[in-house]
């Protein structure tokens, strides 16, 4: 083959042609070669629910299914009185404290927040020269009281003031 062929190939449209079959040929090659290494995952199937009940003594008798130690039976005892304390006590604050959800009172001025364990309001003032400290925690009591309908009157507040 001479140099000028060779030329005139490179410049027919075959050429083209001839290079786009091989780049969809190895393209394709390639493709399924990764396709046949992965393994497909498994499809997800939701666990079915299971309550935890303690076993009976009936239940131990069968012999079917391992019967858990006194211990063992113990603690899921104590675990259930203490998720049904925590229980009651939560549904005590929603009840005491409706308000608790819309809680904290934030702005560039302040920071309030309820604070459970002392049953106090803590408000932060980042004041700044020339802030009116009474007039921002005059706008603070009433946001608390219409906004948020927190009862301010059997609440004491804990201010603390800093300075920017």
């Amino acid at each position: 083959m001479d140099l000028n062929n060779l030329q005139d190939f490179l410049r027919s449209k075959w050429f083209y042609l001839l290079v786009v079959v091989l780049i969809i040929f190895f393209t394709a090659l390639i493709l399924f070669s990764s396709k046949s290494k992965v393994q497909p995952l498994p499809e997800a199937r939701p666990l079915p629910l299971q309550s935890v009940q303690p076993l009976s003594e009936t239940d131990s008798s069968t012999g079917s299914s391992p019967t858990p130690s006194v211990e063992l039976q113990k603690a899921i005892a104590q675990q259930m009185q203490v998720d049904e304390e925590y229980s009651n006590w939560e549904q005590n604050v929603k009840d005491n404290y409706p308000w608790r959800k819309k809680m904290p009172l934030t702005s560039e001025k302040y920071y309030v927040y309820f604070d459970l364990n002392r049953k106090v309001f803590i408000g932060r003032l980042y004041s700044s020269a020339g802030d009116n400290l009474d007039q921002i925690k005059a706008v603070i009591l009433r946001q608390l009281k219409e906004d948020k309908g927190v009862p301010i009157e059997t609440f004491q507040f804990e201010w603390t003031i800093l300075a920017k």
